[in-house]
């Protein structure tokens, strides 16, 4: 997929302050691209649906309990392990800077590639719309209707800032995040030991 196959290709500027969500590793691993509080999986994986080649691509949710749906209680998923929650948080964090995003969400109902599982089309309009100076992707969920998600590219990264961060299993106690309570319950994914 290319630019040039949108019949238009609109633009979003993120301004500032913008606050924006996502889950992620508790704590860095070996091999964890760090973005100051962001972690990110290296970035030659090519797991996600806007990933560049060698260049990290922190992925970001309107609200928190988007962040939970599009990255644990997915609609293909059967059960979310406790023992995976116990090494995530959710990270809360604002741009300091304005960013020039490619919008895609008018093209959703279009392009249902767009939300599909075929990430090598959605990567190559990613490697394009980074060429073309886009700092980033503003698209809609596929799995929570109607809201929107960011794609934020290498330097981009460094234009946003930390407001908090929470585990989504709370040491000692056990008790949920309620973040992880209504995803769990919208979705209707099991939670296992």
């Amino acid at each position: 997929m290319k630019l040039t196959d949108l019949l238009y290709v609109p633009q979003l500027d993120l301004l500032t302050p913008q606050t924006l969500f996502r889950i992620q590793a508790a704590r860095a691993r070996v091999g964890t691209v760090k973005r100051g509080h962001i972690l990110l999986p290296p970035s030659h994986l090519m797991f996600g649906r806007f990933d560049l080649l060698g260049l990290p691509v922190g992925y970001f949710a309107e609200s928190p309990e988007t962040a939970a749906f599009e990255s644990l209680f997915r609609r293909e998923a059967d059960s979310v392990s406790l023992a995976v929650l116990a090494k995530r948080s959710l990270l809360c964090v604002q741009s300091t800077h304005s960013l020039r995003l490619l919008d895609l969400r008018p093209h959703t109902q279009s392009w249902p590639v767009l939300q599909s599982l075929r990430f090598a089309h959605t990567q190559a309009l990613a490697a394009e719309a980074f060429g073309e100076g886009f700092a980033g992707i503003v698209y809609r969920s596929a799995q929570q209707y109607g809201m929107d998600c960011y794609a934020l590219f290498g330097d981009a990264l460094g234009f946003l800032k930390a407001s908090w961060r929470k585990p989504l299993l709370e040491p000692g106690t056990g008790n949920l995040h309620k973040v992880v309570v209504a995803a769990q319950m919208g979705s209707q994914v099991m939670l296992t030991p």
